[in-house]
Parts: structure tokens; C-alpha cells; sequence
């Protein structure tokens, strides 16, 4: 005689997760994502304005002078060197990175690589532009927003946020080796 599982008795177990809290919270992180997505969005409708793209104002963004630490100091002006040689060209290539993270966020496309590739453009923006917003200047109150950019990205990636309501969802299966680029299977 063979004995049905009552799912009663795994309740009070770790093992026991009922499928339709893990698929809620597999759609709160697909909701989360996408509203990062529509947050990145924002971001890149600013980088498409005329005083960014023309490099008006990357040359007060990327103000080595302000940064009194030596090897930030450095950084920043590698950065600011690099955008001064053609800040048009510079303000377009930023402008388009931030606009295809915001899409791949919002359609949830290879997700893993797109929360990977945020965080790492959000450290490089709070490096650079923001100067990790230390108390260089009069007046600094916070870290800026793109340390919150940065756990945001990892949380999502840690989160599979990338699992449901995404493309991944779809390409995951053709993807084969490279699967793991995509959002986890749930």
C-alpha cells in the first residue's frame, strides 16, 4: 500500500516552499527589474539631451581637480581625458549603454549578463563622474545615487529576477552553453 504525500506534514520543514510564494516573489523581482529598467530608462532620456550629448557638461562631471585622493585623482582623470578627446563621441557611447541596459532590464533580456554589466557600469559612473561622492566639497550629503545602483543590479542578479516575464524565459532553452547569460530557470 503505497501512501500519498500530504503536503501538511512538510510544512513546518525548510525544505517546504509552496510554489505560489516562490512564483510571487520570482514576479516581485520580475516587477522590480522592470521598473529599474524604466529607472535606466529616465537615466538615458537624460544622456540623449542636447547638453550631455554635445559634452557640456562632462567636463564638471569628470573634474579630476575636485579629487584630492591621489589614485581616485587618477582615475578620474584617465576618465576625464578619455571623454575630453571627444566628448560628443563620449556622451553617445554613454548614452547608448544606458539606454540598452534599460531595455534588456525592462524586456528581461540575458538578464544575469545585463545585472553583471549594470553593476559594473554603475561603479565605473560612481567612481568617475560621482567621485564616490566623498565629503571633497562643501556640502556633499550622501554616496550618490549609483552605490544604490550597484547592490540594486547584484540584488536582481541574486534575486533571478531575470526568471519570469523576461525574454530569457523564452531563449533560455536555445541558448546552450551560454544559458547561464540568461535568467535562472527559477
Amino acid at each position: 500500500m503505497s501512501a500519498a504525500l500530504n503536503t501538511d506534514d512538510l510544512r513546518g520543514t525548510r525544505s517546504f516552499v509552496p510554489l505560489d510564494r516562490s512564483l510571487r516573489r520570482l514576479h516581485g523581482a520580475a516587477v522590480v527589474r522592470i521598473l529599474f529598467g524604466v529607472l535606466w530608462a529616465i537615466d538615458a532620456i537624460f544622456k540623449w539631451l542636447p547638453g550631455f550629448i554635445h559634452g557640456q557638461t562632462l567636463g564638471h562631471e569628470l573634474d579630476e581637480s575636485k579629487v584630492p585622493v591621489p589614485v581616485l585623482h587618477q582615475w578620474v582623470q584617465m576618465w576625464h581625458s578619455t571623454a575630453s578627446t571627444s566628448p560628443g563621441a563620449f556622451a553617445v557611447v554613454t548614452a547608448i549603454v544606458e539606454s540598452l541596459i534599460a531595455v534588456a532590464l525592462i524586456l528581461g533580456f540575458l538578464s544575469n549578463l545585463t545585472f553583471i554589466v549594470t553593476a559594473v557600469w554603475s561603479f565605473g559612473i560612481w567612481t568617475s563622474a560621482e567621485h564616490l561622492h566623498m565629503p571633497f566639497t562643501t556640502g556633499m550629503t550622501d554616496l550618490g545615487p549609483s552605490i544604490g545602483y550597484i547592490f540594486a543590479a547584484l540584488a536582481l542578479f541574486f534575486a533571478g529576477a531575470g526568471a519570469t516575464w523576461s525574454v530569457d524565459a523564452v531563449i533560455r532553452p536555445r541558448l546552450g552553453r551560454f544559458a547561464s547569460l540568461a535568467g535562472s530557470a527559477g
